[in-house]
């Protein structure tokens, strides 16, 4: 490959991953056509990309990027995968196709700037998503102003329940009285 191909191929690659600062790095090896295919489509309707790098392209592109440390421990055939709602759900799907495809491997990762291994990635998998994580910040914000309007409203129902019962007494009282 000459030189002005890999410096276009170094500046696209470049462009495309600039932006990031995680990505999922898996080894896809003896998968046929059909089976990767329908591995992208499911990837591609999850807006996730799954895409094949020359190693040391893929080094000089992320140098002084968030992606340098995946790019240094890069070896063998690469490829990443990026894009979804979070990492977490990328590692998701790729973990569901683990057990269709033999020669599929999560092999790294980087997840904001810090390095994965091979270990670390599996429990990525198993983490809550960003979505998930949302829910539970709100379940946890509303949750003390519940536990109050739960108090004040017990309180106003206890009262309540005692005017009933004071009134009641009374009425009882009086139609005994008479």
């Amino acid at each position: 490959m000459s030189k002005l191909v890999k410096d276009l191929i170094t500046k696209e690659l470049r462009s495309r991953y600039a932006g990031l600062d995680s990505a999922l790095w898996v080894e896809l090896l003896g998968c046929d056509g059909i089976t990767t295919s329908s591995l992208r489509r499911d990837l591609h309707t999850r807006n996730i990309r799954l895409e094949v790098v020359k190693n040391s392209l893929f080094r000089r592109a992320a140098a002084g990027t968030p992606l340098e440390k995946l790019a240094a421990a890069l070896s063998g055939p690469a490829a990443l995968v990026t894009g979804g709602d979070s990492l977490v759900d990328a590692a998701k799907v790729i973990e569901g196709w683990l057990p269709k495809i033999p020669g599929l491997k999560l092999r790294g990762a980087v997840l904001e700037g810090e390095f994965l291994d091979e270990r670390a990635v599996l429990g990525l998998s198993r983490m809550p998503t960003k979505r998930d994580l949302q829910a539970r910040v709100v379940g946890l914000i509303r949750s003390p102003g519940a536990h109050l309007a739960a108090a004040i409203l017990a309180a106003g129902s206890n009262v309540a329940g005692c005017l009933k019962a004071v009134i009641e007494r009374r009425e009882k009282e009086g139609a005994a009285a008479a």
